[in-house]
């Protein structure tokens, strides 16, 4: 039995380590100008600066640590310079989401608190779960998407951007791969800006995408965006 069982787990190691995405990166905005960008448009949009740095910190905080990936809008400005996005996507693991929500219902985490009636605190469905938060004017949501696999694989392979403090985003082919979960127009451009941003860069692992989106059963969906791509980008 206990042979079988390590058979087992060091299958699962050989198999999780195909699934790793882990080349070098080349950004498609320089780190702080994605903090300027942020400015630039939350400025359009009437509202008080997002202080990116000090956020982090503090859900560093508020989570006691737990591994994350920044992803989202703000990931997307850095890989492949979207230029607008008023809020901070945050991918945890599923065990780690509970503990954060009840500090913050208990009113334990200076600063974070629960959105106001008709906003919903909690949303969840067959792509993810997903609590919206607010710190000092600035919209987090902390997600964990239902296939825990690729939640895992997000938040193990985060880019560490030291430019921007230490601050973890998830790489490019995962990020592609999150659009493809809820598909529609907005979710298919994103794709598309990404793959145009990423070809551009030289920097892109389709062979890791491709695996992801079979994973998750999007692979369709990839296909689409990638001729579109090819359509656009020549």
């Amino acid at each position: 039995m206990h042979i079988a069982a390590r058979e087992r787990r060091e299958a699962n190691v050989r198999r999780r380590a195909s699934f790793l995405c882990v080349i070098d990166r080349t950004y498609a905005l320089a780190p702080r100008s994605v903090l300027r960008s942020v400015d630039a448009s939350r400025d359009t949009l009437g509202r008080a600066r997002m202080k990116l740095l000090d956020i982090v910190g503090h859900l560093d905080a508020l989570t006691d640590s737990a591994p994350y990936a920044v992803i989202g809008g703000l990931a997307q400005i850095l890989w492949a310079r979207k230029t607008h996005t008023d809020d901070l996507d945050v991918a945890l693991a599923a065990a780690d989401l509970a503990p954060v929500i009840s500090r913050v219902r208990r009113r334990q985490a200076p600063g974070w608190r629960a959105p106001k009636l008709p906003d919903r605190l909690h949303e969840q469905d067959e792509v993810f779960e997903v609590y919206h938060l607010l710190f000092r004017g600035s919209v987090v949501d902390l997600i964990s998407f239902r296939n825990e696999a690729l939640t895992r694989e997000i938040i193990t392979t985060a880019q560490v951007v030291s430019e921007l403090d230490g601050i973890r985003f998830i790489r490019p082919e995962l990020l592609l791969v999150t659009p493809l979960l809820r598909p529609g127009p907005l979710a298919a451009l994103a794709a598309i800006e990404l793959i145009i941003a990423r070809h551009a860069a030289g920097d892109f692992d389709l062979a890791c995408a491709e695996r992801w989106a079979a994973e998750v059963g999007r692979m369709d969906g990839l296909q689409r965006a990638l001729a579109h791509a090819q359509d656009l980008g020549g």
